[in-house]
């Protein structure tokens, strides 16, 4: 046994927030789009690198909350901001033996006392403007490597939503904000110049702005009030209102970003991506998705050879190319924790009620639900059972059982098309997972804290007495208590194959080995986890032979022990940001894992 290594990361979408901007950013070198999502920072690539993806998680506990590449070329910086003020500046380089990216830390400050909102770097890559909320002040510029002031950002009395440099000389920069302000600023060192405060409506907020590649010739600042307003990229004046008299904006802007020197695309909350030109001041071509709250644009970025990548409010990154008028792709995803998976066909449901369904084509996105999913059966693919907290077991958004209590913990039998669900009135129920036909049910004698199902046994994790009972599952009245009870509540229940061996983990991360045939305890040596044991997944192996099982834990590890020599372990740590959630063997030497941080990872297992 040797290791746990990374062979791809499918990463979860950006991060978006209703009535707020999010901040994309794009680099040309890479073909990469960089964002955030949780509490991590991601660029994915999307030419030929696109199975590639790099998360960064150097913001420890706190929420990211914008990402910047450098604009120099070919450079492999970048910048990210999280929810606590603080920023970091780091790599990312390719390991040529593993072929798997790294990340390094270069810088790391603590510049504002509230979450930023917008980083800019300036056309040297050797300055950036961070804005954002704060008690004393709402941003700064500093130098990326040593942290020292370069100036000083005023003129604002609320928070500021996004902030420019001007990619040339002589050197400028724009902020805008939620008290409706416009304030341009000349350096180095960068001071106070002038302020529009007339152009907007006041009480409106400011939500983007960007000077105009090469020599910066204008200023664009779109907001809640639906105003295009150009201003002189060099004074700061006011040049004119950009619009469309035939076919107005019905909805507030979000983002701005230039093409080429003379056009731009906007992005708005009427589900809209319209290109202009600032020189003629119209509209030269819209893309308008269906009208709903999910479609409406709340993010932006211009791509090369006119592609344009814009950002739904439900995550998904939708790409237009200028000349064509529909959408050339979608990419989608999660984007809050994953809370259950399955394989073959992959299929994964998230804290919000979304199911992906990876393997249909295209990409299949749901809102089935409305509240977190417990558990997936896909044993009757391309169909899809799910039970959710919102009291339903439904089939491909289906209802096919409404339970009369919320659901809390619940399990498939593997190939079996059932499913045991233990409600917050302790009752078990063991359904027919595609047509919620309810095959037996009892009342337990305590609240339960996990259950897991076979074809032949129900095992259920008694929450006082610390026991596993386990039921026959075509007759729940004959049941039997393994006479070893748990050091703790029990967390995670799986049974092996051949349901001889029951493998059980805790809330303080230890796992129980059961041998069902002699109902005594195999091994408790299961013990290196440090925390809450989400997911247990025994190693198919084409023998017959059961030995290996992996583990995952709210710990952030994933371990794969042995039943043979108990004391063996492969580790591989801080597999995910957040608590590992699910692990799934795919193979006997592939897992598949997903996190809260709403990444889903494959791994390749090494032996000796």
């Amino acid at each position: 046994m040797t290791g746990i290594e990374l062979k791809s990361l499918l990463p979860p979408q950006p991060s978006t927030q209703r009535n707020f901007t999010t901040h994309l950013s794009y680099n040309q070198s890479k073909d990469a789009i960089a964002y955030a999502c949780g509490k991590s920072a991601y660029i994915r690539f999307l030419g030929k690198d696109n199975e590639n993806a790099i998360q960064f998680v150097g913001h420890a506990n706190a929420n990211v909350t914008v990402v910047k590449f450098s604009p120099m070329a070919g450079s492999e910086y970048v910048v990210s901001g999280d929810d606590s003020g603080k920023v970091i500046v780091w790599s990312f380089l390719r390991d040529q033996g593993t072929g798997q990216f790294e990340t390094k830390v270069k810088s790391e400050f603590q510049v504002l006392a509230g979450p930023i909102c917008d980083i800019s770097w300036d056309f040297e890559a050797r300055r950036l403007c961070v804005v954002g909320e704060g008690r004393d002040k709402f941003g700064v510029f500093i130098s990326w490597d040593s942290g020292n002031s370069l100036g000083e950002i005023s003129g604002h009395s609320k928070r500021i939503n996004a902030c420019h440099f001007k990619q040339s000389r002589p050197m400028r920069a724009i902020t805008v904000g939620d008290d409706g302000s416009v304030v341009f600023y000349q350096g180095p060192p960068f001071k106070f110049t002038a302020s529009d405060r007339t152009h907007h409506d006041q009480g409106k907020f400011v939500r983007d702005v960007q000077f105009s590649p090469g020599a910066g010739e204008y200023a664009v600042t779109v907001g809640y009030d639906r105003r295009i307003v150009c201003f002189d990229g060099k004074t700061g004046e006011f040049v004119k209102y950009i619009e469309d008299t035939k076919e107005p904006v019905q909805g507030g802007l979000f983002a701005i970003s230039w093409v080429d020197d003379t056009k731009f695309v906007t992005a708005s909350a009427d589900y809209t991506i319209r290109l202009w030109s600032v020189t003629d001041s119209k509209c030269l071509q819209k893309w308008t998705l269906p009208e709903s709250i999910e479609n409406q644009q709340v993010g932006l970025v211009a791509a090369k050879d006119g592609t344009i990548i814009s950002l739904s409010l439900d995550g998904s990154l939708n790409f237009f190319q200028v000349g064509k008028d529909n959408m050339v792709r979608s990419l989608k995803g999660h984007n809050k924790g994953i809370t259950a998976m399955t394989v073959n066909p992959l299929v994964s449901g998230s804290f919000d009620g979304r199911i992906m369904t990876w393997d249909s084509d295209p990409i299949g996105m749901h809102s089935d639900h409305s509240n977190l999913i417990l558990a997936i059966d896909n044993s009757k693919s391309p169909d899809y059972a799910t039970v959710s907290w919102d009291d339903t077991l439904k089939v491909s958004a289906t209802v096919k059982h409404k339970f009369e209590e919320q659901p809390k913990v619940a399990s498939v039998a593997p190939g079996e098309g059932v499913m045991a669900v233990v409600t917050s009135g302790d009752l078990l129920v063991i359904l027919n997972s595609y047509t919620g036909e309810v095959l037996q049910k009892t009342k337990l004698s305590e609240p339960a804290t996990a259950v897991g199902i076979t074809k032949q046994f129900v095992a259920v994790g008694l929450a006082n007495s610390k026991y596993i009972e386990i039921f026959r599952a075509s007759d729940l009245s004959v049941s039997f208590r393994l006479p070893t009870a748990l050091r703790a509540a029990a967390s995670y229940i799986s049974l092996s194959p051949s349901e001889k061996f029951l493998a059980v983990g805790e809330v303080m991360g230890k796992i129980t080995l059961f041998d069902l045939e002699t109902r005594e305890v195999k091994t408790t040596r299961w013990a290196f986890h440090t925390s809450k044991i989400n997911a247990i997944s025994w190693q198919p192996n084409p023998s017959g032979e059961e030995d290996l099982v992996a583990t995952g834990s709210l710990d952030t590890n994933i371990f794969i022990y042995s039943v043979q020599k108990p004391m063996k372990v492969i580790k591989r740590l801080n597999a995910h940001k957040d608590d590992v959630t699910a692990v799934l063997w795919d193979g006997p030497e592939a897992l598949i894992s997903a996190g809260s941080d709403a990444c889903i990872k494959r791994w390749a297992v090494k032996f000796d």
